[in-house]
């Protein structure tokens, strides 16, 4: 029989939750790495995580495609990464695209904003 719940876990999996502090501390450690989506514009004005790599939001797919002609290799399916935009929507459709396709360690960071709130490293 078809259920409903099933069919919603595959189109949008749960992703896992990480607070902006823990991450910066998994980072500093080398044991994940941050995802910027957000737009060009958006980090012009604040900069960004320290030691974040910055990959557009229309650019994720392309940039996580292991088979794809735009694969950036900063995207390993044995690491642990940590997706954070502006507000938190475009990191959990991220993160969410990650999963789907077959990263196995991703969580969300949400709004870049608790990183400005909590005083962590930035970097223009």
């Amino acid at each position: 029989m078809f259920k409903w719940v099933e069919l919603m876990g595959k189109v949008y999996p749960y992703v896992e939750e990480i607070r902006a502090r823990e991450a910066a501390e998994f980072a500093e450690k080398g044991e994940i790495v941050l995802i910027d989506v957000r737009a060009e514009h958006e980090i012009r004005r604040f900069g960004k995580c320290k030691g974040a790599i910055h990959i557009p939001m229309h650019m994720v797919r392309h940039a996580a495609n292991r088979g794809g002609p735009h694969y950036d290799p900063a995207f390993d399916p044995e690491k642990t990464y940590a997706v954070y935009c502006e507000t938190g929507n475009d990191a959990l459709a991220a993160a969410r695209m990650l999963l789907k396709m077959g990263y196995k360690d991703v969580y969300n960071m949400g709004a870049f904003r608790e990183w400005l709130n909590a005083k962590l490293p930035l970097e223009r």
